[in-house]
């Protein structure tokens, strides 16, 4: 028998602990996994949301080249210590801004990615593309401590406590059961025991539950004598009867607890919350009303209630009540509504339910929500809105205007330049035929120098001339052979040069619609440096691609000659901005900024890669057009 019954109660026990460790377990990694999602998911949305802010806020400066509005902007981050490290990217890639602005350690990407996120090392980091009006003006970075592990651990060092003391309990509930369940089976299986050994029906097993074992021992009990039975039949159903009483109070003091409830979460919450007949009456006592208004019972009691709103807006509550309780339907409108606490009118949004019982409204529910301050809120970021487009369209009409102001000035300094320069070398030319052999050796230098620095002027002069035209000619659009157009340059760049032809490796190029005659001066500067920079290889090779996404064809000239440092590649783009001497290679300094300005008016962008002695890759962009054969 003790065999028996400690079986029973060991299976007893592994059921207890074996629920208990299950339900642990599922609720535990449910709430882990749900809380790790939520971490993640809040921490992108807060830095997407950040990294969204600093765009909008960095991108006029962005749009005037301005870094130190744009890192004044990212210094707002020391209120957030978690973000170690943020970044703005202008439209070519380059860093442009960056936190903290004087950490040289701080490592950050040398290009931007994809919109999106990742997490690396215990950091999260977010790419967030700036726009306007579809347009890419670059990317915000933000890296920030990314507290996962340490959350996980914490959760699961309180899951394994809650797991140690739910078995103890599990253990505790094992011994009861045992004294509850197990010792009466084990009471009527002994006398059960006897009667099959002494035949004696008179004996009675004691009925000590009322629950399924005392329902055995009744029946148990009922197989022993009739009347017996017929006696236990009555007091079953008296104890049956006696259940339905108590579960009916329990019930009701559960209805009284619900309903507690819900009246203390109603005064709990932030909003207003009352109800009315069905003709809009407040019947009830409605406190967190009297607590928001100051109208007392008597005031607010029927229709009183409408005297708290606004004088100017009681008309259009009256008509939203008219068609709500006509329609039957819920309604929602914004009024002014008496607040006590600043003896002032907010505006507030009323809403109001309609409790419907058999198709016919049997009372209202509804809230009243203050919104003063969001309203206050969006006024105020349109006021800010509206002031910082005045102060962007102020700002482009100064750039313009001081745009071709300079374009002016440089024409008119380049064509008047053009005779003294023109006198100057025509008078060293003839000093020279006539008066060469009269002169010495250092002064046929000295007249050679002249000479030389007078054509190189009127190269420069001539550059000068084509960059300010750039400003005022209008593009001729129409679809070139790229390839065609690059193999033609290169021949026609090439015989200006002495020496060696170097390699040329051409691609397949897109056809693009441009202004054929303003490319050919971008092919022409790009393959001139090219051919320049890599005369001094024993063998040059210049390369010429493209590749193609979704909106632009992105062409390149690659060399493998000089290269550049690049620390200094922001200086390529710029006039009379060289970063070799003219004794190494010459040059005036205007090309590339010949080509970036065409390019940009094309609508595309141009960048530069390289290194010391590694050679360079120019590269430049072209959008697709609509139509166009090759988009």
């Amino acid at each position: 028998m003790l065999a028996a019954a400690r079986s029973v109660r060991y299976k007893l026990l592994l059921v207890v602990v074996a629920t208990t460790l299950t339900a642990l377990v599922v609720a535990g990694v449910a709430l882990v996994y749900y809380d790790v999602r939520a971490y993640q998911r809040s921490w992108v949305e807060d830095l997407m949301t950040q990294a969204d802010i600093l765009g909008r806020a960095s991108a006029p400066a962005l749009t005037f080249r301005d870094p130190k509005a744009a890192s004044e902007n990212l210094s707002v981050l020391q209120a957030r210590p978690q973000i170690t490290a943020a970044a703005i990217y202008a439209p070519n890639g380059a860093i442009f801004a960056k936190y903290p602005a004087e950490d040289a350690t701080t490592t950050l990407p040398a290009l931007p990615e994809s919109e999106g996120f990742r997490i690396e090392g215990g950091q999260l980091a977010v790419f967030k593309r700036i726009t306007d009006n579809r347009e890419i003006l670059g990317t915000v970075y933000l890296r920030a401590h990314y507290e996962l592990v340490e959350r996980v651990k914490s959760y699961v060092a309180i899951l394994l406590a809650i797991g140690l003391v739910s078995l103890a309990v599990a253990v505790l509930m094992s011994s009861w059961l045992h004294s509850v369940v197990i010792k009466p089976i084990l009471a009527v299986s002994g006398i059960a025991r006897k009667v099959s050994e002494t035949r004696d029906f008179s004996l009675r097993a004691t009925k000590t539950t009322t629950d399924e074992v005392g329902d055995l021992v009744d029946g148990f009990n009922e197989m022993l004598a009739e009347i017996e039975r017929r006696a236990q039949v009555l007091e079953a159903s008296n104890q049956v009867l006696a259940r339905e009483i108590e579960e009916r109070r329990d019930a009701e003091e559960a209805f009284r607890v619900s309903e507690q409830r819900n009246r203390t979460l109603a005064a709990a919450i932030s909003a207003v919350v009352w109800n009315s007949d069905k003709v809009g009456q407040f019947v009830e006592a409605q406190q967190p009303w009297a607590w928001y208004t100051g109208q007392h019972v008597d005031e607010y009691s029927g229709l009183g209630w409408q005297e708290a709103f606004h004088p100017e807006d009681r008309s259009a509550l009256a008509l939203a009540w008219t068609r709500a309780t006509a329609a039957g339907t819920a309604f929602e409108l914004e009024l002014r509504l008496r607040h006590a606490r600043t003896d002032s009118h907010r505006y507030v949004s009323m809403r109001g339910v309609p409790v419907v019982l058999n198709g016919e409204v049997k009372e209202w529910i509804g809230t009243i929500r203050d919104i003063e301050d969001q309203r206050r809120a969006e006024q105020e970021l349109q006021w800010l809105n509206a002031e910082l487009e005045q102060r962007v369209a102020q700002r482009t009409a100064e750039l313009q205007a001081a745009n071709k102001e300079l374009e002016g000035f440089s024409y008119s300094v380049s064509h008047d330049l053009r005779a003294p320069v023109r006198a100057i070398s025509g008078f060293a030319r003839m000093l020279w035929q006539d008066n060469a052999p009269q002169l010495d050796d250092e002064g046929r230098r000295k007249l050679g120098i002249i000479e030389s620095e007078a054509k190189r002027m009127g190269a420069l002069i001539d550059d000068l001339l084509a960059f300010s035209r750039l400003g005022r000619k209008a593009l001729e659009r129409v679809e070139v052979d790229m390839t065609a157009l690059a193999r033609a340059m290169f021949d026609r760049v090439r015989a200006q040069f002495d020496g060696a032809s170097p390699e040329l490796r051409l691609a397949t190029l897109p056809p693009v619609l441009c202004d054929r005659a303003l490319l050919e001066q971008v092919w022409a500067n790009l393959l001139s440096n090219a051919i320049k920079y890599s005369s001094k290889r024993e063998r040059a090779i210049v390369e010429i691609g493209a590749i193609s996404d979704e909106k632009e064809f992105i062409y390149y000239v690659r060399d493998n000659g000089a290269g550049f440092d690049p620390r200094y590649k922001a200086k390529l783009f710029g006039v009379f901005q060289r970063l070799h001497s003219e004794s190494e290679f010459s040059g005036t300094g205007v090309g590339l900024a010949l080509v970036q300005r065409i390019v940009v008016r094309h609508g595309g962008r141009v960048w530069a890669d390289g290194k010391p002695d590694e050679g360079a890759t120019f590269h430049f962009t072209l959008p697709k057009e609509t139509g166009h054969a090759g988009a």
